[in-house]
């Protein structure tokens, strides 16, 4: 009974349709939002005289050249009817019809999310750090399980599917932004605020991807076995295991232990200051 609440099979021979209407929803409320963060970027860059938004938005970009392949992997498609900008993996039975809506998103999800990582780590503070981690998952659960769900949905068997269509198992999976972040203090505190802010570029696409195998390969690998339901929680809660582990190492690399206090300098002073390599 408890693993039939975790893991719920959706139909894999029927793709749904969203309405026409819902469709431009989709593409012009993304496309504003998109077009906020660039106007938050060109602000930082002209007030505060930082790149790094911007150049974490350029990095953004790339990320949905990846976000195909997990949809493979963790069997996720798109809803015929969805204004697609590409596709992807074409010889496959059910191939990923790429919407521009989530070329749109990626600006929030990759792009903002590296710079608030970014700046949760150059605060020096486990408090600021764990406020950004808990809303990064509130983030995603809101995100994917009540606001986007209609555009795509996730078929098969899936752990932890709990409440809405969105399996939870992926929240730890897409924690990739916090690896990029963590990257990116280190980089600017080496070679300043121009010279490390560009390395976001790369940082923002890699770390979405090598964390997505990072935290992920055992649900991805179990979700496309056929074993049993519990095999794939398992393989979820080491999800979540490896994402906490990760998270925790990375702080206590910049932060010290959680008992130790912390640095309370501002953030743009420590963007200014040369650490020597």
């Amino acid at each position: 009974m408890i693993m039939a609440a975790l893991t719920t099979e959706r139909d894999i021979t029927q793709i749904p349709t969203i309405s026409s209407e819902r469709a431009d929803a989709f593409f012009t409320l993304s496309a504003i939002m998109a077009g906020a963060f660039v106007i938050w970027a060109l602000f930082e860059m002209v007030f505060r005289r930082s790149p790094i938004l911007a150049f974490c938005l350029l990095g953004s970009v790339l990320c949905n050249l990846n976000e195909p392949i997990w949809d493979a992997l963790g069997k996720l498609r798109f809803h015929e009817g969805n204004h697609i900008a590409w596709t992807q993996f074409p010889d496959f039975a059910q191939p990923v019809h790429y919407p521009y809506w989530a070329m749109f998103v990626y600006t929030g999800f990759g792009g903002v999310a590296c710079f608030v990582f970014y700046k949760a780590f150059a605060s020096r503070s486990w408090k600021i750090f764990g406020y950004a981690v808990l809303g990064q998952a509130v983030m995603n659960i809101v995100l994917e399980g009540f606001i986007i769900t209609s555009a795509y949905d996730y078929y098969g068997e899936q752990p932890w599917r709990i409440g809405t269509d969105f399996p939870l198992w992926w929240v730890p999976v897409n924690y990739g932004e916090m690896l990029a972040g963590f990257l990116l203090c280190i980089a600017i505190g080496h070679w300043g605020l121009v010279k490390g802010g560009l390395t976001s570029i790369a940082l923002v696409p890699c770390c979405f991807s090598a964390w997505q195998l990072w935290a992920g390969w055992p649900t991805y690998a179990t979700i496309n076995m056929d074993i049993h339901g519990a095999w794939r929680s398992l393989a979820a809660l080491s999800g979540v295991c490896i994402a906490g582990a990760s998270a925790y190492l990375m702080g206590r690399y910049l932060f010290g232990p959680l008992s130790a206090a912390t640095n309370t300098a501002p953030v743009e002073q420590r963007e200014r200051e040369a650490v020597p390599a």
